[in-house]
């Protein structure tokens, strides 16, 4: 379901390739749905040394690596990583519970380009991940049905609101108005009783084509956005992408 929704933003490029190194199956199985959710194609990997063999195969934007472990096993992996050369100049991301800022620091200098902590939050991931492996796209976006009230400067006054990221909405319509016009719409999220409204800029038009899976209509990008209501978005993009996901460290 979330994959369709992405396909809007993304229709027309593949999924970027990542690593994943996990030495649980529980552990690989939630970063490997996480990834593809996000608009990654994930590799599966136990081990540093599998990984390794994997890069030879295939050349990856990042490599994501379940921290968790002990430093004996943790630095020879790290070192392996940063040194060979199918991978060493990859981005390595380290996913762990440890925030310690000394533990933190040892490890991006030698060689780790990010840190991120569990639990995840999702639009932090998506950043960091974006900004390493060259992603356009700031903020993850879930597909949405909600009816979206236009005050003016359009032709129909109800649209369908098709997908949302916390930096924008896309519109479902036949008559979409030019790129830079400016909207005040109202809508409400699922199972959020108070109704969001706020400014927003056209950004994109899409025309209906012979392309059957370009859904005609227009991007809106938020305008002044209060913090609380940008974080009622973003709580609903992360449950809609994670809800269904749990962390467990079990083999």
């Amino acid at each position: 379901m979330v994959n369709a929704g992405a396909k809007r933003g993304e229709q027309m490029s593949e999924k970027k390739p990542a690593l994943v190194i996990c030495h649980t199956a529980a552990g690989q199985m939630y970063l490997g749905v996480l990834l593809n959710r996000i608009w990654y194609s994930p590799v599966l990997a136990k081990t540093a040394e599998e990984g390794v063999l994997l890069a030879g195969q295939t050349p990856f934007s990042f490599i994501l690596f379940d921290g968790e472990a002990s430093e004996l096993e943790l630095q020879p992996s790290i070192t392996l990583l940063r040194t060979d050369p199918s991978v060493k100049n990859a981005p390595l991301v380290l996913f762990m519970t440890n925030d310690n800022p000394e533990t933190i620091q040892s490890l991006l200098s030698q060689g780790v380009s990010a840190i991120l902590t569990k639990p995840l939050d999702l639009a932090i991931v998506y950043g960091v991940l974006g900004r390493l492996s060259g992603q356009s796209r700031l903020a993850p976006r879930v597909p949405l049905k909600v009816p979206v009230e236009i005050a003016e400067g359009t032709p129909e006054k109800i649209l369908a609101g098709i997908d949302i990221s916390e930096g924008g909405l896309y519109l479902r319509t036949l008559t979409p108005v030019p790129d830079g016009t400016s909207l005040h719409i109202k809508f409400t999220l699922p199972h959020d009783p108070e109704a969001i409204e706020l400014d927003a800029e056209v950004v994109r038009t899409l025309r209906l084509g012979i392309q059957l899976e370009s859904e005609p209509g227009m991007g809106l990008r938020f305008l002044g956005m209060p913090d609380d209501t940008r974080l009622r978005i973003r709580n609903f993009v992360q449950f809609t992408l994670m809800g269904d996901l749990e962390w467990k460290s079990v083999i």
